[in-house]
This record gives structure tokens, C-alpha cells and sequence, in this order.
């Protein structure tokens, strides 16, 4: 299923009854999506735009249909990419990404301090997870120190290549 949620941050509440016409930063949590939908359509330029894909850092480009080629390049926008399900395997989550897709938010959006982020993931983690055992907080750990080891930046180059439409 596909959710689209619309977060604000501010220093002051904010209370709104619409929804984000300009996003900052748009996460695409399951690859399949950037093949069905617009997915960058309210990408403001130079936003960002977090990619779960199970396509590395290399080939990730040729895996994307050209229109969304196109408005990364239009709109300037900076591209990350991570393989959340590798990350969560590997780290003993199983098929767990949220953690992992929370980590990338906070370490890409400048929400907060990078560093402060995380040591509040952390946290959070411990505290949330402390009663199901120190093994499980482990695994939420280890997972967050292996997103930030394979959370990676793609270079957008200056022509959209894809073959690919969306339909």
C-alpha cells in the first residue's frame, strides 16, 4: 500500500489543515513506487529525496524512468539512495526498515544537528525497546550505525538517460 504523509517542523507549533504543496524532502520507502507514481511531483527545487532501492549507488540511475530523471535534474533536487532491506538484514532487524529509513531522514534533512539526531534515535530506541531486551536494542543500534555506513549521495548527472515512463 502507498501512505503519503505531510510533516511540518518548526520551532513554534504549527497547526495547518492543509496539506504540503512545496516539499523540502520527499522518502520513497518502497522502490517499486518511483515506477508508479510521481513521487517528486511537490519536490520544491533543490529539495531532497531519500530512495529506498535494493539497486546500488552505480546502477541506481539506469533503474529510474526518465521522467523522474528529468524533474531530479529540472528541479536540482539532491538524491540519496540506501538498500534499507540489506541494512535491516544484515543488522538482524529482519525485514524491520523503519529504523533504518528514520536514521537516513534525520541524517539527510538537517531537521537536527546530524550527530544530535542520531544520539537521539538512540535514545529512543533504549528506551522504546529496553523491556524486549539489551539483544534488541543491539540489533536497532548496529542498524543504525549501518545506515549511516551505507546511506549514499548520487551524483545527478546532467542528462536523464532512462528509457522508462511512468504509466
Amino acid at each position: 500500500s502507498q501512505t503519503v504523509s505531510h510533516v511540518r517542523f518548526g520551532p513554534n507549533p504549527i497547526r495547518s489543515a492543509y496539506l504540503i504543496r512545496h516539499a523540502h524532502f520527499v522518502g520513497c520507502h518502497q522502490f517499486n513506487f518511483i515506477n508508479k507514481t510521481n513521487v517528486l511531483e511537490l519536490a520544491m527545487p533543490g529539495a531532497t529525496l531519500l530512495l529506498n532501492s535494493p539497486h546500488g549507488a552505480a546502477e541506481v540511475w539506469d533503474h529510474l524512468p526518465k521522467t523522474v530523471q528529468t524533474e531530479l535534474i529540472d528541479k536540482k533536487i539532491k538524491f540519496f539512495v540506501i538498500d534499507a532491506a540489506k541494512v535491516a538484514r544484515e543488522s538482524g532487524m529482519g525485514t524491520r526498515t523503519n529504523t533504518i529509513m528514520q536514521t537516513c531522514f534525520f541524517a539527510i534533512s538537517g531537521v537536527l544537528p546530524r550527530d544530535r539526531a542520531i544520539d537521539k534515535i538512540k535514545y529512543s530506541i533504549k528506551k522504546s525497546y529496553m523491556r524486549k531486551g539489551e539483544e534488541v536494542v543491539r540489533k536497532n543500534f548496529e542498524a543504525v550505525d549501518n545506515t549511516l555506513a551505507n546511506l549514499r549521495e548520487i551524483a545527478v548527472p546532467a542528462q536523464a538517460t532512462g528509457a522508462a515512463a511512468l504509466p
